[in-house]
């Protein structure tokens, strides 16, 4: 390997710098020969080439064997420092260890997602990497999301939209389902929610950020029918429990009305309206597969997106029927 050191040494070899520290470290030609599995002429004529480059003796014969000069006494310290931080890089990667590691990582999610698979993300990543930081936000825009992917600030993005761009990998798992979350004192019955009752009671909602409605309103508009809004609010969890507080209904993901029904007395119900649903994709940039500790994490991610899509239960006939059927 060669590379540009300085104004005397314009092809300065860096091989010769494994030469310099095992004379350092031997004192001797005949031992550094023996280390470096080299013959003593060559060592001898690396120490000549070494000392053409530095202008310096950088070791000196004595009786007690080679003794390093002051250039070679300043120059031992860095380069060991160096060498060894080389070897740490290359080794990291072989060396992750989940029970031992410490680590942070970056994955984006859509709040849809994250309700779903963050309880069982965040058991997994304890039980196998106890020293592990898993960070999760909000998922950018396709652009940012692509370069994040690309630079590393962010390990793995898992929402609802594919992302373009050189390099990137992606994999889908179930759809996302929504379910109908009731207080359990309205005394429904029915697996599908009263389509009347449905557009009587006030629903707790949260705003798309493009104000349009979203895939429910979409359908109900369609069908030339709304719905009562009866309060906005910025996440699932306050707005199941708003509803179940104030006696109104709301739509959330099918996962998380299975956790927040029994917490909060209310019971589940399927929609009274046929919508498309939300895809989840996992998207990840090849540039980071060769990392064992990325891949480790990319591979917990895909078992608990897997979990989850065994664990939903299919979707009955039923809960495909129109408004127009009725």
């Amino acid at each position: 390997m060669r590379r540009m050191l300085g104004p005397h040494a314009p092809t300065f070899d860096l091989n010769l710098l494994l030469v310099f520290l095992a004379l350092w470290k031997t004192r001797s030609v005949t031992k550094a020969s023996d280390k470096l599995a080299l013959t003593q002429p060559a060592v001898s004529h690396a120490l000549r080439r070494l000392r053409e480059a530095l202008e310096d003796e950088l070791f000196v014969q004595s009786r007690n064997g080679l003794l390093p000069t002051a250039r070679a006494e300043q120059l031992a310290g860095p380069l060991q420092a160096a060498l060894h931080d080389i070897g740490a890089s290359l080794a990291s990667n072989r060396a992750f260890d989940p029970s031992t590691a410490s680590r942070s990582f970056d994955v984006a999610t859509s709040e849809l997602v994250e309700l779903s698979i963050a309880p069982a993300l965040f058991a997994a990543v304890r039980a196998q990497a106890p020293q592990v930081l898993v960070r999760l936000s909000r998922v950018p825009d396709a652009k940012a999301a692509h370069a994040m992917l690309e630079s590393g600030d962010v390990s793995v993005v898992v929402g609802s939209r594919a992302i373009r761009g050189a390099g990137l990998r992606q994999r889908a798992f179930a759809d996302v389902r929504m379910s109908v979350l009731a207080s359990r004192s309205l005394g429904v019955r029915q697996r599908e929610f009263p389509l009347e009752l449905y557009l009587t009671m006030p629903h707790v909602v949260i705003q798309p950020p493009d104000h349009r409605g979203s895939k429910v309103d979409h359908a109900l508009a369609e069908r030339g029918v709304k719905r009562q809004i009866g309060a906005v609010v910025q996440n699932y969890a306050v707005m199941a429990m708003v509803a179940a507080r104030c006696g109104f209904v709301c739509n959330v993901p099918s996962e998380v009305a299975v956790q927040f029904a029994p917490a909060l007395d209310m019971t589940i119900h399927e929609l009274p309206v046929e919508i498309s649903r939300t895809p989840t994709i996992l998207s990840w940039h090849r540039r980071h597969e060769a990392d064992s500790g990325f891949a480790w994490l990319l591979r917990t991610v895909q078992q608990v997106l897997a979990a989850s899509e065994t664990a939903q239960p299919a979707s009955p006939a039923s809960s495909k029927r129109s408004l127009k059927a009725r």
